[in-house]
């Protein structure tokens, strides 16, 4: 078990190690819940989260794939820790990734995109935001169905009005969102960071949620 020795400060204030707020996906202003039981054991437990770490959407998979390999009891608890602990900082690495491509010049607005073009987009408006797309992001296009990808013009059209009306996910540094949309049945992911000083918008990745999982732990 790992121990983590904390201060506390002078008004009874206590400051969580990094590591642990990564770990269990920890932002400001979410809520925690100081547990005593009868041996005066102190337990911290997760009361209520403002925004929700990426690697929660991903739990189940997580366990899945653990299970498969063999982990039970001990051993499946240490591991999930890390693995979620893995995922909570791939967020981050994407958004500075995606927005030192936009600085080099290396992405394109969304509906320049080859993938979308069989669509006829054509722009009736300009909205708040750039939606800008990637090598990455664009490589996840080219690999949808022309079914899912009629889809992305509308997801893309709500972002440029209001990006930050969607879904918060926790990263340290980046403010980072998803958006979901669904076609025959299978719900789809579009997982973007938000520039407002910039009024940009560069999307990290797109896909089904399996998809996302494995692609993301690749890159975790």
């Amino acid at each position: 078990m790992e121990t983590y020795r904390v201060k506390v400060g002078a008004q009874g204030e206590i400051v969580l190690p990094l590591e642990l707020r990564k770990i269990f996906g920890l932002v400001a202003e979410d809520t925690l819940d100081l547990c005593v039981d009868s041996e005066g054991k102190v337990f911290v437990r997760t009361a209520e989260r403002s925004v929700r770490p990426l690697s929660d959407f991903f739990e189940d998979l997580i366990i899945g794939d653990l299970l498969a390999d063999g982990c039970n009891g001990d051993c499946l608890k240490a591991k999930l820790l890390e693995c979620k602990l893995k995922l909570s900082t791939v967020l981050d690495r994407l958004s500075e990734e995606a927005h030192r491509a936009h600085k080099n010049g290396q992405s394109v607005k969304w509906w320049e995109t080859q993938a979308l073009s069989p669509l006829g987009i054509k722009k009736t408006f300009d909205g708040t935001y750039n939606v800008m797309l990637t090598t990455r992001s664009i490589h996840d296009l080219a690999v949808l169905r022309e079914e899912e990808l009629s889809e992305i013009p509308e997801v893309f059209q709500n972002l440029e009005l209001d990006p930050m009306a969607f879904k918060r996910l926790n990263g340290p540094y980046y403010e980072t969102y998803r958006v979901s949309f669904r076609c025959r049945s299978k719900e789809y992911r579009v997982i973007y960071t938000v520039f407002a000083a910039e009024n940009l918008i560069t999307v990290l990745t797109i896909g089904a949620r399996e998809v996302l999982y494995d692609r993301l732990n690749g890159i975790a």
